[in-house]
């Protein structure tokens, strides 16, 4: 079987006023999703060529997709 790697990770949510503090990673862009139907929050870095894309089902995040590509 293979390794199955994760892009994303959880990040911690102050329950009691639904705030997250994290810090801007330098040389990095981030992408971070803010789930208010189920009070998380996740945060994964966005492809170096390509799409970085949230998939929504009956506004829910479902999955991230990430479509890579090279520069010629």
């Amino acid at each position: 079987m293979g390794l199955i790697y994760v892009r994303t990770k959880d990040i911690e949510v102050n329950l009691n006023g639904l705030k997250i503090e994290y810090s801007i990673e330098p040389g990095k862009v981030l992408v971070l999703i803010l789930d208010g139907n189920q009070g998380k929050a996740k945060i994964c870095e966005a492809v170096e060529h390509g799409f970085t894309i949230v998939e929504t089902v009956r506004g829910q995040a479902k999955r991230i997709k990430f479509e890579e590509s090279e520069l010629l």
